[in-house]
């Protein structure tokens, strides 16, 4: 049973639904799945302890295709988000650091998809992070520098 009440768009202390609207076309999906999904941004969040920009939310699946998105992403599903790298903060780290800081968001990630049930999925690119709540688990990085 899902128990939420949202005022103004607010999901979570951290979360609006606006942050996770279609970059075409404004629309957003609203399931018990979406805002499980934010619930779980929230936690990872309270783990992070910094704020979190979403670049991508929900897509619809015309503009996914536009934009090369995967066939089957979990964006159309609106339960993936791509978080914006703290890329200043990135820079300073040594290769490293930055290995250690991109596995402990993996570990973490994963870990609070798993208390769900779900295997979770995280990509990492040069300047974001990949979040979704699928049933199986899933890592990949395709940073190229």
């Amino acid at each position: 049973m899902l128990s939420i009440q949202v005022f103004d768009g607010q999901v979570t202390q951290h979360f609006n639904i606006s942050e996770f609207k279609c970059k075409a076309n404004g629309e957003v999906i609203i399931n018990a799945d979406v805002i499980a999904h934010i619930q779980r941004l929230e936690e990872f969040r309270q783990w992070y302890g910094r704020a979190m920009s979403i670049n991508s939310g929900y897509r619809t699946p015309e503009y996914n295709k536009k934009i090369g998105g995967a066939p089957q992403s979990q964006h159309m599903l609106g339960v993936a988000s791509d978080i914006a790298l703290p890329l200043q903060e990135f820079a300073g780290y040594s290769k490293t650091r930055q290995n250690e800081f991109l596995n402990n968001v993996k570990k973490k990630w994963t870990e609070i998809c798993n208390a769900d049930g779900l295997g979770g999925g995280v990509g990492f690119y040069d300047t974001f992070i990949h979040l979704d709540s699928r049933k199986t688990v899933s890592h990949w990085d395709l940073r190229t520098k």
